[in-house]
């Protein structure tokens, strides 16, 4: 996706943790996600899946069709797309959608970022 806009001013945030006891993040792949629009971060704890998992109820406007459900306490394997006008504070602003698992999602995260550039007029 990416690829497809290769000028576009977009800002990936890959958040990577283990959810099963055998990924750790030695063995994380450091070929996945090399554009250099993409900056990862290693997650030990899972703040972030467990931020958003507490915070789930108040974003099932911006649920993207196909999502499968998310149960548990950490929301993993999952995009969450903002829009250039977000602001993020204590909580962050203009969630644009958010699907789960990314795979089963993916064509709604393509359709939802090509809209996105299209608005900012960042194509």
């Amino acid at each position: 996706m990416l690829a497809q806009h290769p000028n576009a001013d977009l800002r990936v945030y890959a958040i990577w943790f283990s959810m099963f006891g055998s990924e750790q993040r030695e063995h994380w792949p450091s070929d996945a996600l090399t554009d250099p629009r993409v900056v990862h971060f290693w997650d030990e704890e899972k703040v972030v899946g467990r931020w958003y998992m507490q915070r789930l109820a108040g974003i099932q406007e911006q649920r993207a069709p196909k999502t499968s459900g998310a149960t548990g306490p950490v929301l993993w394997d999952a995009y969450l797309l903002y829009g250039a006008e977000s602001v993020w504070e204590e909580t962050p602003t203009g969630l644009r959608s958010w699907g789960r698992t990314i795979l089963r999602t993916q064509d709604t995260l393509r359709t939802s970022v090509s809209a996105a550039l299209e608005r900012a007029g960042r194509q």
